[in-house]
């Protein structure tokens, strides 16, 4: 079976929803929403390519079991990790509301910010956060917290401004989630993380 561009972008976003979820900037009817087109993407999607929609995720899933085995084979994630990502594609709910998961992509973006501004690589934050907190690695260099704590809020504080001038969501939803996001953010910044 080929698949074009279009098939492999949904799947990815199906994907996503699946593995690590998107961003939370609306409430509980904009999930219900997503969930509702997710799924009508995946039955036209199989009725695209002449198959059942049962077989689509079961294709799907393959797809992503290959990734993670290749993720694993690379290092990229460890054999634990990859043991709980097969667990929830074996779930099988592509479509689900995952909010852990929204929360964990969100953490990977906010320290993505912070590796940039601290003009460092993932990996490298990564081996120079053992140990000590983003905040007291933002003094080492010769930045304050504050500075880092706004690179981090920087992209959420975009996305919100254009959901709210698309109309997607109200300005009032866009600052309970900025309050939100500045307290995992200030958080964040604090936390030790683990040496080793």
């Amino acid at each position: 079976m080929r698949i074009n561009r279009t098939v492999v972008a949904a799947l990815t976003g199906a994907a996503a929803v699946l593995v690590g979820g998107g961003t939370a900037l609306a409430g509980q009817a904009a999930d219900d929403n997503r969930v509702a087109r997710c799924e009508e993407r995946l039955a036209k999607i199989a009725e695209k390519r002449g198959v059942s929609v049962a077989e689509l995720k079961a294709n799907l899933q393959a797809r992503l079991t290959a990734r993670i085995d290749t993720a694993v084979q690379a290092g990229r994630i460890t054999a634990e990790r990859a043991a709980e990502l097969k667990a929830k594609i074996a779930e099988g709910a592509l479509c689900k509301k995952h909010r852990a998961a929204r929360a964990t992509l969100a953490k990977r973006g906010m320290l993505k910010a912070a590796a940039d501004f601290l003009g460092l690589t993932r990996a490298e934050l990564r081996e120079e956060l053992a140990g000590t907190s983003l905040g007291a690695l933002a003094v080492a260099d010769g930045k304050t917290a504050a500075d880092l704590k706004a690179a981090m809020l920087a992209p959420a504080k975009a996305r919100l401004a254009r959901a709210v001038e698309a109309g997607r969501i109200t300005q009032a939803k866009a600052d309970e989630a900025l309050a939100k996001r500045t307290e995992r953010v200030d958080k964040l910044v604090a936390k030790v993380f683990p040496a080793g």
